[in-house]
């Protein structure tokens, strides 16, 4: 062949290989694009068929197609609720690209939605390395600190988000909750806010305040934060938080009445034989109930321990006076039982139904004064929260204190 004519196919060769590459690039193209749209109408079976079609047309599949290939199929599988193929396609991505943070970081998202924190630390650690200035690697990687209970790598991890964007509020919150985690309330609700000023309408922000100050006790503020989320409009937020506060609020007694004959409304001097004529006898005894209401669900086996309720007289100093107003108490005058004989909880409604044991003297001229018997109650709710002091105990002129 001479020398014109290896030129010449040297040429046609060169064209029939562009013309196959301009081919396989168009055809590349138009399934990743196929792909997409499958993706974005919710075909995600059809999403992943076409990009494992866009993968395996690209030869070097180290090229922005493949790659996006990867990553929807990668995401496709996990709205199907596959997760483990899409770790097994990051994981391919990742041979083929071991420079990738994205990569790491979105497989290193997978395990951490799967509670695996060692891998998502080892997979945000790759991305880190690899791209130390992505604040989004460090605050991932933060992230697997505080799930991990590390709080002083975690605050390391957020400074570098704050020092690499200082006007970037993600650092300040991973820091809210580093210090919300330790414990350190006040701190935490100091970064929270500086959060907000950052962001106004960072409502995680606002739910975590809330949570805060729900855990300081201070259970006003917190509401105000919950009427906050309500006026952002993000529900979600404030049913977490109405939740948190309640579950952490202090049981109280809401209501008490009785039910069986005690009337709390008659006062010293009251004959045993007025609340009931079955104690006209010497040495008569006789059941009474009173009913208590609760402000939430309270824990069963609590409330119905009789040793968890005491039944007194009351003493100076509480508030609509003492017993007989404080006056001495007559030879007649009966003892009450400190506990009462048995108390049930009734779920459905809040309620303990308290019976306790009156008995006559041998006399039959017994007296009592109803109205200042103190009844207290120091169990516990569902949550394990003791009663709040301000409203554990009821007397019929004290009401509920």
């Amino acid at each position: 062949m001479d020398i014109q004519s290896s030129t010449s196919a040297d040429l046609l060769f060169s064209a029939i290989s562009d013309s196959k590459a301009n081919t396989t690039a168009t055809l590349s193209n138009a399934t990743l694009s196929k792909g997409i749209d499958l993706y974005q109408n919710g075909d995600y079976k059809g999403a992943i068929s076409a990009f494992k079609s866009v993968i395996g047309l690209e030869l070097n599949q180290n090229t922005d197609n493949a790659m996006n290939a990867y990553n929807y199929a990668g995401m496709a599988y996990l709205r199907l609720n596959q997760p483990d193929d899409a770790i097994k396609t990051y994981k391919a991505a990742i041979q083929v690209s071991p420079t990738d943070d994205s990569l790491h970081l979105a497989l290193g998202n997978i395990y951490f939605d799967q509670k695996n924190y060692t891998d998502a630390e080892k997979e945000y650690k790759a991305a880190a390395n690899l791209n130390s200035q992505s604040t989004t690697n460090w605050y991932s990687l933060g992230q697997v600190y505080l799930a991990t209970n590390r709080y002083k790598e975690a605050e390391d991890a957020f400074t570098k988000v704050k020092q690499l964007s200082p006007g970037d509020y993600s650092g300040y919150y991973g820091l809210g909750q580093a210090a919300y985690k330790r414990g350190e309330y006040s701190n935490a609700i100091g970064l929270f806010q500086k959060v907000i000023g950052l962001k106004h309408d960072f409502t995680a922000a606002y739910l975590d305040i809330g949570y805060a100050y729900a855990d300081m006790g201070d259970l006003d503020k917190a509401t105000q934060q919950l009427k906050t989320l309500n006026n952002t409009k993000d529900i979600d937020s404030a049913d977490l938080l109405s939740s948190y506060i309640y579950k952490v609020s202090p049981p109280k007694i809401l209501a008490a009445y009785t039910t069986g004959g005690f009337n709390v409304g008659l006062g010293p001097g009251t004959k045993l034989s007025d609340l009931d004529s079955s104690l006209s006898s010497p040495g008569a005894s006789e059941s009474f109930t009173m009913d208590f209401i609760f402000s939430k669900n309270m824990d069963p086996a609590s409330v119905q321990n009789p040793y968890n309720w005491q039944i007194n007289r009351a003493t100076f100093g509480t508030p609509g006076g003492a017993y007989n107003w404080g006056l001495p108490v007559s030879s007649s005058e009966i003892p009450v039982a400190l506990n009462p004989v048995s108390v049930v909880y009734k779920s459905d409604s809040l309620t303990a139904e308290v019976t306790f044991q009156l008995n006559q003297n041998a006399t039959t001229d017994g007296t009592i004064d109803p109205s200042h018997i103190i009844f207290k109650f120091a169990g516990k709710d569902v949550y394990g929260n003791a009663m709040s002091s301000a409203a554990d105990e009821y007397g019929g002129f004290s009401k509920i204190v």
